[in-house]
């Protein structure tokens, strides 16, 4: 792809300049600081890529004056390119302000901008032209703009992005092929073979990233170890002297000891057999108790019976006869309901019938709504017939409805209904209120019931009990003095038991820590292999990254002439890092960084590179080279170049198309 031409207009404050590369030459763009030589870039990255050269944010083409933005102007860039099988492409991008009338106002406003899109003269939308650009330029975003610009493989792309494209230039080796070609790497797949499987593996950068967390976690734990033990060791309590077979003894015989001492308590508990008799008389007394209170129930119950039958009975007969007041009250609502609606429609029908009744014949019908002119008379009869027919037939169907739907027989016969039931209601509610008044007289010939409790039976009872109580209390005072001995000796018993089962458990205390000191010196030493062989797996994985290292950079390296790349920085802890630094070579020898690199050394870097990914993607497109005149001698490429240079006799722009040589596709 050549630039075989580029117009400007009201471009960054170039009002209109052409270039013309002569069939798409190499050129040279001389001018003086400010004179628009970076314009002219911004013109063709804008045009292709939508964003300015040095990749400044929010650009836009519009030209400035003294007091800011110049305003109803079309800022547009058009280049004219030559494809790769010879076929003319003119591309055209303009900017301009948007101005709208807003309702009420008499002028326009501004709006805002747009940009309008123009593929050979034919206008397109935005997503038309960029396909078309994209097309032309090997379908990919950022192949034409790393091909335009010298500084943009090696300084504007990320550095895992220029990776990747190198490995694709170069081609990947495998892990696979770099493990088979180094000895020292054969144990390596057993560290990243995955867990539970047999044929599954991490890659090694993988494996790193879980190597790095497991020793992260395995250090943690092992920082925490001497201190648990510390803690086991200290907690550990004085047994000596203790012997856990004579401790176990005395407990059995304090143990059977209790047992002995709980049967004397229950015997002195007693109190003899005077005291349990007595109970048992006391018992019997009370139940005979039980058995007066519920037969004085009964005899309560008895004495009513026949009037609370006649009570059951008054009130049942009450209930029946309100129920058949709510069934005549229902009935009446919905009768009264329907009365209303044949009287509403009655009413209806009537009005009906008499407003068909005043309907006449209209005279104006005689007459043709079209021509105006008098109907024939025998027409005329045949209409008004017609009209007398249709009056008569709705007249005969609202007395129809009338008779059949809404009769004064019908009403009257359900107003007749309504009254029977009212006297029905009446009738009933009359006998209801009677059969309540019967329950209620018949309630107070009731006999009151008297407490069991105020019976001489019921008094007798009682004072036997407190008798036979007083009695049980006195030989009680001495059953408690035999009590509280057998008590004490039982509290001194279980007091050495427990002194017993506390050196017991010292025991087991002692014994629990030491055990808990044994599995945290075996996790110890676990854990501390565990850390020995993922370290053991991370120096295989540094090996195998240094020599995929080596592999990788004579491969990617010798597609280059000058130019090197470092793909993996050196860590101060011997590791590696990650990288793809373009690397410069310098007069005497030695290799910098892109960025520290002189710009003559930048420049001719980036056109090596772009001559390595023309060739590779087989697409060339117009090299822009900004600061060309800090360049003596410019790498040789076989694309057109246009050399951007700062001349101050220039004070306007000045183009040189180099007639040396053509540049061929």
């Amino acid at each position: 792809m050549k630039l075989l031409q580029l117009t400007l207009n009201n471009f960054q404050g170039i009002k209109t300049l052409t270039f013309d590369f002569e069939g798409g030459k190499s050129a040279s763009i001389y001018g003086d600081n400010a004179t628009g030589k970076t314009t002219v870039y911004n013109a063709i990255t804008w045009l292709l890529f939508d964003k300015a050269s040095t990749a400044a944010k929010n650009y836009t083409p519009k030209t400035k004056g003294p007091d800011g933005d110049l305003h109803n102007l079309e800022h547009s860039s058009e280049g004219i390119f030559e494809m790769d099988n010879g076929r003319i492409v003119t591309l055209k991008k303009t900017f301009r302000e948007v101005y709208k009338k807003k309702r009420g106002s008499a002028h326009e406003e501004f709006d805002g901008h747009t940009v309008e899109y123009s593929v050979d003269g034919v206008p397109v939308k935005e997503k038309e032209f960029t396909a078309t650009v994209l097309a032309f330029c090997g379908g990919d975003q950022e192949k034409p703009k790393m091909l335009t610009m010298p500084d943009y493989f090696p300084e504007q792309l990320a550095w895992d992005t220029r990776r990747k494209i190198l490995l694709e230039i170069c081609g990947d080796i495998s892990d696979e092929e770099i493990i088979a070609a180094n000895r020292d790497l054969r144990e390596l797949p057993d560290f990243l073979r995955m867990p539970g499987t047999a044929e599954q593996y991490h890659t090694p950068e993988e494996y790193r990233k879980v190597a790095t967390a497991k020793k992260a976690d395995i250090n943690k734990q092992l920082d925490g170890i001497p201190a648990r033990i510390d803690e086991a060791e200290r907690a550990i309590p004085d047994t000596a002297g203790l012997n856990a077979e004579e401790i176990e003894a005395n407990i059995a015989a304090l143990s059977k000891k209790l047992d002995d001492l709980a049967v004397e308590k229950a015997t002195a508990a007693t109190g003899g057999t005077a005291t349990a008799e007595l109970q048992k008389r006391i018992a019997e007394l009370k139940t005979q108790i039980a058995e007066g209170r519920a037969a004085h129930a009964q005899r309560q119950a008895d004495q009513n019976s026949d009037v609370d039958a006649d009570i059951l009975l008054a009130k049942k007969e009450a209930r029946e006869e309100e129920r058949k007041v709510e069934d005549c009250d229902i009935d009446i609502r919905r009768k009264s309901a329907e009365i209303l609606r044949l009287t509403q429609l009655r009413d209806g029908l009537l009005g009906e019938y008499q407003r068909v009744s005043t309907e006449t014949w209209d005279e104006s019908q005689s007459v043709c709504p079209t021509c105006h002119q008098a109907l024939p008379e025998a027409e005329i009869e045949r209409m008004r017939e017609e009209f007398n027919l249709r009056k008569s037939k709705k007249l005969e169907d609202i007395n129809l409805r009338g008779k059949t739907e809404a009769s004064k027989s019908v009403i009257a016969a359900l107003e007749k209904e309504v009254e029977d039931l009212k006297a029905t209601r009446e009738a009933a509610a009359g006998r209801a209120k009677e059969a309540a008044e019967r329950a209620e007289r018949l309630a107070a010939q009731r006999i009151p019931a008297t407490p069991y409790e105020q019976t001489e039976e019921y008094a007798a009872l009682t004072a036997q009990i407190a008798e036979i109580e007083e009695k049980i209390a006195d030989e009680g005072k001495c059953t408690a003095e035999a009590v509280n001995a057998v008590e004490a000796k039982i509290r001194a018993v279980k007091d050495a038991t427990r002194e017993e089962q506390d050196k017991q458990m010292q025991l087991t205390m002692a014994e629990n820590q030491r055990r808990r000191i044994s599995e945290l010196e075996r996790q110890e030493e676990r854990l501390s292999g565990e850390y020995e062989e993922l370290e053991k797996g991370l120096y295989l994985c540094d090996l195998f990254t240094k020599a995929k290292v080596a592999a990788l950079t004579d491969r990617i390296n010798g597609k280059f002439k000058s130019v090197r790349f470092r793909l993996f920085q050196e860590q101060l802890n011997g590791g590696l890092k990650e990288d793809c630094e373009v690397m410069i070579p310098t007069a005497d020898g030695r290799m910098v960084p892109y960025t520290f690199a002189n710009n003559a050394a930048r420049i001719n870097a980036g056109l090596e590179i772009i001559g390595t990914l023309s060739e590779h993607w087989g697409l060339k497109m117009p090299v822009f080279i900004d600061n060309a005149e800090s360049v003596t001698h410019l790498t040789q490429t076989s694309t057109q170049t246009i050399r951007l240079v700062v001349s101050e006799a220039d004070k306007k722009l000045r183009m040189e198309v180099e007639h040396g040589a053509d540049i061929s596709n």
